[in-house]
């Protein structure tokens, strides 16, 4: 009967938001936080050696969906943009300047609320050893609102030889996005998916003669943990090669790889970091434990004493493996349910946050967790007769209706009889 229930209530959670997400919902944003959000995208930089006095600078601008604003139009979400770079020089004159204008549509709000669904764009560009500024901006065509980024590059020094870049992690991609067909740089320090091992772009500026270039790799054995990627020589003053970092490697690895290069009696280094995303884990999740406190509502009691006692890695582990039993499309590297689960308890922890209480271990938190946003809310006031405020919660899709009374006029809202199925 519990493990009937809580099956009930998971899909309550996942069929209520894909097919009657609230358009008031929707609509509905803290002004400030839609003018923080525009800006949370990322403008990134590859460099590389072109030839021996000049750099190809590969210049990304990457585009959550949850820094745009979306609009619902009858099943659909859409969002619309325009995003620029520029490139100046050090005394601030522009050299470059392109844009793009694109739009977003989905018919799933979880997609219009994630940090890794994003639009990416990209522009090569080729500089001299000298010093410039990238720039970019990002404009919410519903919103108005306009975020900007700025890199500063400084290419100066890459004179003094022997000299690397930072390595360039790519990984498979289909389309062009200024390297090889095919492949996408890591944007970000999180790699994703490791199975196919990882492939590094090692480059840097070198006199004419011999160098050599190592990687040492953290956590392997005193014989096995440098690596010699380069021993060779080159007529071009420059070099760009790649390195296979196999499957077997990452799971020693440190995750600091540090490069060295060696040339005439001189040495340079350079520590790439990187850290491994387990897939099917919510971006929302910070900390596992405190997110399997937040899982309160829909465990049963057989998981609840599997889990008595456990910490650490046994505790993620049981963690994943709840959510992996719960997870709609098994085949797929996001876990819808846990996604929206957690964008709830992410919302529910900013809107209905007590100085004493988080916001998910409210009465308002709970029920918003299991049912998503109310179809209509109906509050009133304290009269002569009752000193209470109610608020009623109408769900009229699921036939339900859920009255909170705040006693003390503290906002510590509460339900005036208790969740019939609470699983505590």
């Amino acid at each position: 009967m519990e493990k009937r229930f809580v099956r009930k209530i998971s899909g309550f959670i996942l069929i209520i938001f894909l097919f009657s997400v609230n358009y008031s919902y929707c609509q509905r944003q803290n002004k400030n936080k839609v003018l923080s959000n525009v800006g949370k995208y990322s403008l990134i930089k590859f460099s590389k050696p072109f030839s021996k006095d000049s750099i190809l600078v590969t210049a990304f601008v990457e585009i959550p969906f949850q820094s745009l604003q979306f609009i619902k139009k009858e099943k659909f979400f859409f969002a619309s943009y325009d995003v620029s770079i520029s490139l100046r020089n050090k005394k601030g004159k522009r050299i470059f300047r392109t844009m793009w204008s694109d739009s977003i549509i989905t018919n799933d709000y979880i997609q219009t609320q994630s940090k890794y669904r994003t639009k990416k764009h990209f522009v090569n560009l080729k500089v001299g050893k000298d010093e410039y500024i990238i720039d970019s901006e990002l404009y919410d065509k519903d919103t108005r609102n306009k975020g900007s980024k700025k890199i500063k590059l400084d290419f100066s020094k890459k004179d003094k030889t022997p000299i690397l870049f930072e390595p360039i992690i790519v990984t498979n991609l289909e389309g062009n996005w200024g390297f090889n067909d095919g492949e996408f740089p890591l944007t970000g320090k999180r790699i994703t998916n490791i199975d196919d091992g990882l492939t590094l772009i090692i480059s840097g500026f070198v006199d004419i003669g011999q160098y050599q270039v190592e990687m040492f790799l953290d956590g392997k054995n005193e014989e096995d943990a440098v690596i010699i990627i380069e021993n060779d020589e080159t007529p071009q003053g420059y070099f760009v090669t790649r390195y296979k970092l196999k499957k077997d490697d990452l799971s020693r690895l440190g995750l600091n790889p540090k490069f060295i290069i060696k040339q005439n009696g001189k040495e340079r280094s350079i520590i790439k970091n990187i850290s491994i995303f387990k897939p099917g884990l919510s971006g929302f999740v910070n900390n596992v434990e405190n997110s399997f406190q937040q899982m309160r509502y829909i465990l049963t009691n057989d998981e609840r004493k599997k889990a008595k006692g456990k910490k650490g890695k046994e505790l993620e582990s049981l963690f994943l493996s709840f959510w992996k039993e719960r997870d709609p499309t098994p085949n797929t590297s996001i876990n819808e349910l846990m996604e929206e689960y957690y964008i709830r308890v992410n919302y529910v922890n900013e809107y209905f946050n007590m100085s004493w209480r988080e916001g998910w271990e409210t009465d308002f938190g709970m029920i918003y967790i299991l049912f998503g946003p109310p179809d209509q809310i109906e509050r009133s006031n304290s009269t002569s007769t009752s000193s209470s405020i109610y608020q009623v919660w109408y769900y009229s899709r699921l036939n339900k209706q859920f009255v909170f009374k705040d006693q003390n006029g503290f906002g510590d809202y509460k339900l005036d009889r208790p969740f019939i199925g609470q699983n505590f």
